[in-house]
């Protein structure tokens, strides 16, 4: 059994590394609750259609932004070696394959939500809403995975302040063009939940170009040597791949899995299917510091792995761990008893809200559940147990989770309680299981 509470030479660290990237992930994801947010305004088909289309582009993009996973991991190990040349070379091969791996999934996305969009909802006002905000979003896909190279990299040798910075510029700018696209300010066509799409976009080019300034600019630049053409190596972008493939099987398969979780939600009516997509923006800030713990997990885990000191990454790992229960956990308490509270933050719709409290008071009741497998996930990955966290999310989600969802929903008639019971249980599971994994310590001789 580990201690509940933490331990201060422990915890200082964890929350130094912690803190930024909490920030970093919360602004990251503001730009999906800004756009909800704003949009909600318009009503329920907007607000149907526009968490729709943020799911779907999270499905695609945050598959391949796995490539951070890969790039933290090999830059973590190197830097707990102390050779930060090869550590180095990461960025400049991350960088390489973001810009190839961009531009391929632009162009194929854009495509194929064009043409499957509506596979995911039986509303054809949700489908044509939907379909115009996330061709935008998807726009915005090569900018987001350069930022997410620096990322990987900057967050592997501890600087994960960067990012934060970068993302706070984003979501600045993101809601200054939510007001000027959405509602047809300052001159601008009032586009809607395009408009949201649009503003997302542009944001995310700003922090890009706001990073490669960064990156230019490092005052440790020269202990990395960095920005080289002759850094390019097969070496070091197979390691990087052969730990973010996996990762992103993993995140394309567990979104699309809550894509066909909408697709259920959607079955029993457009409300139902509104309140959801509430639901699950206001839990992506819960998300968020739990995230935020597991990638400092992740981080010094790979460092002391490569200073040769297993038994404190192990610490490092179960300090990590706590910290995000006792952090996720007070979330859960505000969910179940101010539901009410949150929803309005995004809503004036009485039924949504109706249908939403409880599922959100679900939610909240397993938050320590959540808070502990997410940290857990990340530090084996950190670690380098990629395939084998993707093989136990693909088992819970694909075989447990969303057989379950459309059985409780439909066949036992518990409606959108039902399929949020099967959530519950989702992540019920998998949290056992990783931290059995985690406990049983074979993490500690995996080769990165």
């Amino acid at each position: 059994m580990i201690r509940l509470f933490p331990r201060r030479e422990l915890s200082g660290r964890v929350w130094r590394l912690a803190g930024p990237v909490v920030v970093g992930m919360i602004s990251q994801t503001l730009l999906s609750v800004v756009d909800t947010a704003m949009v909600g305004r318009l009503g329920a088909i907007s607000l149907a259609a526009t968490g729709l289309g943020g799911i779907l582009t999270w499905t695609i993009i945050g598959s391949v932004s796995a490539l951070h996973v890969g790039a933290q991991a090999v830059a973590a190990r190197r830097f707990g070696e102390k050779n930060f040349v090869v550590a180095g070379k990461t960025l400049d091969n991350a960088l390489w394959l973001a810009v190839v791996v961009g531009i391929l999934t632009t162009v194929l996305s854009m495509w194929a939500m064009s043409h499957l969009f509506g596979l995911f909802t039986s509303d054809p006002l949700v489908e044509a809403e939907g379909k115009r905000y996330i061709m935008y979003r998807l726009m915005g896909t090569l900018p987001f995975m350069v930022i997410m190279a620096f990322r990987g990299f900057y967050n592997g040798v501890g600087d994960t302040h960067l990012h934060m910075n970068v993302m706070i510029v984003i979501n600045a700018t993101n809601v200054l063009l939510n007001w000027v696209f959405i509602f047809g300010h300052l001159g601008a066509p009032a586009m809607g939940s395009a408009g949201a799409g649009l503003a997302s976009t542009l944001g995310t080019i700003l922090g890009m170009l706001l990073f490669i300034a960064i990156a230019i600019g490092y005052k440790r630049r020269d202990n990395y040597n960095y920005f080289k053409w002759s850094n390019l190596d097969r070496d070091t972008m197979r390691r990087i791949v052969r730990l973010a493939v996996p990762s992103g099987i993993r995140n394309f398969l567990v979104m699309l899995g809550f894509s066909a979780f909408s697709a259920i939600v959607s079955g029993l009516g457009t409300v139902q299917m509104a309140a959801t997509n509430v639901v699950l923006t206001i839990l992506s800030l819960s998300y968020m510091p739990g995230a935020g713990f597991g990638f400092a997990a992740a981080t010094l885990i790979g460092q002391k792995l490569g200073e040769g000191d297993p038994d404190g990454a192990e610490e490092y790992g179960w300090e990590s761990a706590r910290l995000s229960l006792l952090t996720m956990g007070v979330l859960g308490i505000v969910f179940i008893f101010f539901p009410d509270l949150l929803f309005r933050l995004f809503t004036d719709d009485a039924e949504v809200i109706a249908y939403g409290t409880l599922p959100l008071r679900i939610m909240g009741a397993i938050q320590v559940f959540d808070a502990m497998g997410m940290v857990l996930s990340f530090a084996l990955e950190g670690a380098g147990m990629n395939r084998w966290v993707l093989y136990a999310e693909l088992c819970v989600n694909w075989l447990i989770f969303l057989p379950a969802s459309y059985i409780l929903a439909y066949i036992v008639g518990w409606g959108l309680t039902g399929a949020w019971m099967a959530f519950s249980l989702y992540l019920v599971i998998f949290s056992i299981l990783v931290t059995r994994k985690f406990m049983g310590g074979t993490w500690k001789t995996v080769e990165v």
